[in-house]
């Protein structure tokens, strides 16, 4: 009989088996045997390669959870699903925060002109 750990191995190898880049893929493994936080998975990726990459990546391992995980593999299956969920959540914070960056009202580049010496109500005269 396998043992535990063996079988979770083997599920990990099935999801992750020929995700490129391999550092991604490493990192992925470590997510998904349960090593590695997922949002610290998701930033480690992101620091290595786009975000269009990383996506693809995490598209693949969750097709292959949804297609072809077994029954035996469900702790692996729900980590897959929590890696997914934070980093749709992390996107849409990014996407957010691009939104109110470029929709946010700019400051004035020059600031208002300081009152001057005459503006006292005082007139100047010259001796």
């Amino acid at each position: 009989m396998t043992s535990r750990t063996g079988l979770e191995a083997e599920a990990i190898t099935r999801l992750t088996e020929g995700v490129q880049p391999p550092g991604i893929r490493a990192i992925l493994v470590q997510c998904v045997a349960g090593e590695l936080a997922p949002s610290a998975a998701i930033s480690r990726m992101l620091s290595m390669e786009s975000p269009s990459i990383v996506r693809a990546a995490i598209d693949d391992v969750t097709h292959r959870a949804a297609t072809i995980s077994r029954a035996s593999d469900m702790l692996v299956h729900d980590r897959v699903d929590e890696l997914t969920q934070i980093f749709v959540e992390m996107v849409a914070d990014l996407a957010d925060v691009s939104d109110a960056t470029k929709s946010a009202p700019r400051p004035a580049v020059d600031p208002p002109p300081r009152p001057g010496f005459g503006d006292r109500g005082e007139s100047r005269t010259s001796g």
